[in-house]
């Protein structure tokens, strides 16, 4: 089943999003079947075919297989996937509760801390399974979030340019400094990374780099003496990467990496030597969903095997769960360099990143870094 035969791809404003006046990309799954009803009265009063409505952050590219998966096995469910900025997402879950409003069945989100903050304030409603089960303690909290996939934060690099002026792409973070400081002329504006002011994730990434590498502000000033071009979505930065607009690309998400290079043998990507961090993608089901039967049927399927196979395998979202065989790229990270992770577990842990006071004076730092202020 082709993407193209599947998706009614709308772009269109969500009526919802009065906190937002962003535009959300709405992808719609039809069933693959409907039922047959011959009495033509029974047909007027038959109930109006379900559909599952998902908010997630996940490109739609990366995540149609698992959706079209689900649909195979519920031929009779349709699926309405908006795919949305983190931010929007919380924004929205707020605002729809506050205006008694339905909320989508399902959330998933790259931004950790935000879908804490909602179960931890309770935005979610609990959910019991033998596939949530099956999860590892660190990965569920309270039967109400829970992790769906594990991603690591890489290296990304123009595997032509480096060949053309001999340069070794950085492994560690040092050497990325020492790059960046030895080459500054002909690296200026040929460096990307997120900007953590807009991007939950890359905020995620920066501040886990503060825990375990005593050299990050030191990074930062070699980034904005760099002048880093600064994105909130990986998919930009892979293509400026891969097309030579840009030629390095520092705590892009793996899973768009990997993926993005099958297609691309120009792109480069790199599990750094001294650390990697690895965060997930954590799922909750809103308390006001529309369907919460479900949003709790497709979180089931996603943390099954046969779920967290498919996010493997067409998308590079390694599993969480310990019984589903690992691809080459989840081995690598977990069984090779497994002593080199740093993973964030599901918990109250993760709501630090939310402290007002903390987070505003962490974006000062960076922004005094990046201008080489002392």
């Amino acid at each position: 089943m082709t993407l193209g035969r599947t998706i009614i791809r709308l772009c269109a404003i969500v009526a919802t999003m009065q906190a937002s006046s962003a535009l959300a990309e709405v992808f719609t799954f039809p069933p693959m079947r409907t039922s047959q009803i011959s009495d033509p009265e029974q047909s007027l009063l038959a109930h109006v075919t379900p559909s599952a409505v998902i908010y997630g952050s996940a490109d739609i590219g990366a995540f149609s297989p698992v959706i079209e998966a689900f649909q195979q096995d519920n031929p009779f469910i349709g699926v309405e996937y908006h795919q949305l900025q983190t931010l929007e997402m919380y924004d929205m879950t707020l605002s729809q509760r506050a205006n008694s409003e339905p909320n989508a069945d399902l959330i998933i989100s790259s931004s950790m801390d935000l879908q804490m903050k909602l179960a931890n304030d309770g935005y979610a409603i609990s959910h019991q399974s033998s596939e949530t089960q099956a999860l590892p303690h660190w990965a569920r909290w309270r039967n109400e979030a829970f992790a769906v996939t594990q991603e690591p934060a890489v290296i990304a690099y123009n595997r032509a340019f480096f060949r053309e002026h001999d340069l070794e792409p950085p492994r560690t973070r040092d050497d990325f400094i020492a790059l960046l400081t030895e080459h500054d002329d002909l690296l200026s504006e040929k460096v990307t990374t997120y900007d953590i002011e807009r991007s939950g994730v890359g905020f995620l990434f920066l501040a886990r780099d503060e825990r375990f590498f005593p050299g990050i502000w030191d990074f930062v000033r070699a980034l904005g003496q760099s002048k880093v071009k600064l994105y909130s979505n990986t998919s930009p930065m892979l293509e400026k990467i891969a097309d030579g607009q840009v030629v390095l690309g520092y705590n892009l998400l793996g899973s768009y990496a990997e993926t993005f290079s099958h297609r691309n043998p120009n792109l480069g990507v790199i599990l750094p030597d001294d650390f990697i961090v690895v965060y997930s993608r954590i799922a909750i089901i809103p308390r006001d969903a529309r369907n919460p039967d479900l949003g709790a049927r497709f979180l089931d399927f996603m943390l099954s095997v046969k779920g967290q196979s498919i996010l493997q395998n067409e998308g590079n979202f390694n599993p969480v769960r310990s019984d589903v065989p690992q691809s080459p790229f989840s081995s690598l990270i977990f069984d090779r360099y497994g002593e080199r992770v740093r993973s964030f577990p599901v918990g109250p842990g993760l709501l630090v990143y939310l402290d007002q006071a903390k987070r505003e004076r962490f974006i000062r730092r960076w922004q005094d870094a990046l201008l080489n202020r002392r």
